[in-house]
């Protein structure tokens, strides 16, 4: 069985779900990103570098990630792909429909006059200040995942707490990559954990701005 998360392709899900308390501190933005050995996390090419490499550890993962987040955060290409798939679902299909429904979301976006998926709000301008504002409450973690364009405007204002990259030996060699363009980040300290014999995950947490 297929895990994929429909924020970056129109893959099979099925995830097992459900709605998580509040936690009572301030909240933390972290953001999880799933790709390959060379950095490719192109939705398109998921076949070759995200596909081959399923296994109930890998599922458990990002099953956890989505689980325990409280507010989801995305980029309007993330949003628009799985706003159509998930706004079908009235009965907690796969899980995890009512969590992904119903949950609060923020989509930054210039382009975008209506969000139509349940308790969205539009994040434009300047949405830097609104994300900080919404990391001073008391709450569970904000969750990042897809929204490649975010994490360099993110990362540069200091408001990730954590930058989780989920990595599998697949070496695809074209293909949209995670960082691009000029990005200069100190990041570490780093942990490693060995999710399965294949995939590994490293936690940074983001130090300082390179000068």
């Amino acid at each position: 069985m297929n895990i994929v998360f429909v924020g970056f392709v129109q893959f099979g899900c099925r995830f097992v779900g459900h709605l998580c308390p509040k936690s009572q501190h301030m909240r933390k933005l972290i953001i999880t990103e799933w790709l390959s050995l060379d950095g490719i996390f192109d939705a398109g090419k998921m076949d070759q570098w995200w596909l081959p490499f399923d296994s109930p550890e890998r599922q458990k993962y990002i099953q956890e990630t989505i689980n325990n987040c409280e507010i989801m955060l995305y980029g309007r290409r993330t949003y628009e792909m799985l706003y159509p798939y998930w706004s079908s679902f009235k009965h907690n299909e796969q899980g995890v429909a009512d969590q992904l429904n119903n949950c609060k979301k923020y989509v930054v976006s210039s382009k975008l006059k209506k969000a139509p998926w349940k308790n969205t709000t539009i994040l434009n301008g300047r949405f830097i200040e609104e994300i900080k504002n919404i990391k001073q409450e008391n709450g569970g973690y904000i969750l990042v995942q897809g929204s490649g364009t975010l994490l360099k405007p993110l990362l540069e204002a200091g408001l990730v707490d954590e930058l989780k990259l989920l990595i599998t030996p697949s070496i695809v060699g074209e293909g949209e990559r995670l960082f691009s363009g000029k990005i200069a980040i100190s990041l570490g300290p780093a942990t490693f954990k060995r999710v399965d014999e294949n995939a590994i995950l490293i936690t940074y947490q983001p130090a300082q701005l390179i000068n």
